[in-house]
């Protein structure tokens, strides 16, 4: 008698080839997956999910990653970086603030995306869109995330690359900034203090959002729940600066109710519709 397959919820197990491509399926969809998204998506081991992606990466299908892979349209050295570990940190919730801040664009709009991993987000939103848009970043991934979008424009800032961040910042990009005025910029931040504002600790990094939020009519912050009552280093961008703050639904409630209160529109990723602010 021929051994039976085992079967895990009533449901036959996918064979190699299948799961192979569901995983491309999923990459070229989403851009990047974790490991532990792949698990889920697939109902097998970390063990099995790791073994598939070597043998699509030994193929150039794809391309690995800390904790995960990326779909193979972006070079990798420019995941090879400490920007690889920060996309694979709730990225979950990175992924519904994106879709909520594509939700606060117009076309014809002229935008800035800063390097942060939710910008990253954002601009593959961006490219799929297909907007006819002039975006401006200092960051290199955002560029080629944007760039693929037929109607888009990508005005990218020069300068030092900084290969942490894969970003351009120096004198010569801050130099850039003061050229361009924007209808909104997107920018996340390292930590947040909904009475003082956004802080951050790369100091080549910090100038040009101050720079950026200067010169745009609209600053809209991108950040999750784990970046709140935090201090870094230096505080870049007052909260008097920030228009409205895009976030998850794990924030807490009463740092919410301070924004609100202080008179920043709070959009709560996933839940309804945004929320004026209320009077000081």
């Amino acid at each position: 008698m021929a051994p039976r397959k085992h079967i895990i919820g009533g449901t036959a197990p996918l064979s190699v080839d299948s799961r192979q491509r569901r995983i491309l399926d999923e990459l070229q969809a989403r851009g990047s997956c974790t490991y532990r998204e792949f698990e889920k998506l697939l109902g097998v081991s970390s063990m099995t999910v790791r073994r598939d992606v070597d043998v699509l990466a030994k193929r150039d299908a794809l391309i690995k990653t800390l904790g995960g892979a990326q779909y193979s349209n972006v070079p990798q050295f420019l995941y090879e970086t400490a920007l690889s570990e920060r996309i694979a940190v709730n990225r979950a919730e990175k992924d519904i603030i994106a879709d909520s801040a594509l939700k606060l664009v117009q076309p014809q709009q002229t935008l800035y995306l800063d390097g942060s991993s939710t910008c990253i987000a954002l601009a593959r939103l961006l490219a799929k869109a297909q907007f006819a848009l002039t975006v401006i970043t200092n960051s290199a991934i955002i560029a080629m995330e944007v760039g693929v979008s037929p109607t888009a424009k990508v005005l990218c800032l020069g300068g030092d690359y900084d290969p942490q961040s894969a970003s351009f910042v120096g004198v010569l990009a801050e130099e850039a900034c003061v050229k361009f005025f924007v209808d909104t910029a997107f920018m996340s931040t390292k930590a947040f203090l909904p009475e003082e504002g956004m802080f951050e600790s790369s100091i080549a990094a910090l100038r040009i959002k101050q720079l950026m939020a200067q010169r745009s009519a609209k600053l809209v912050l991108l950040v999750d729940h784990s970046k709140f009552g935090q201090r870094s280093l230096c505080r870049v961008v007052a909260i008097e600066a920030i228009h409205t703050v895009v976030t998850d639904a794990k924030s807490p409630r009463a740092a919410l109710e301070v924004l609100r209160k202080g008179g920043r529109q709070v959009v709560v990723a996933g839940g309804s519709e945004p929320e004026e602010p209320k009077a000081a």
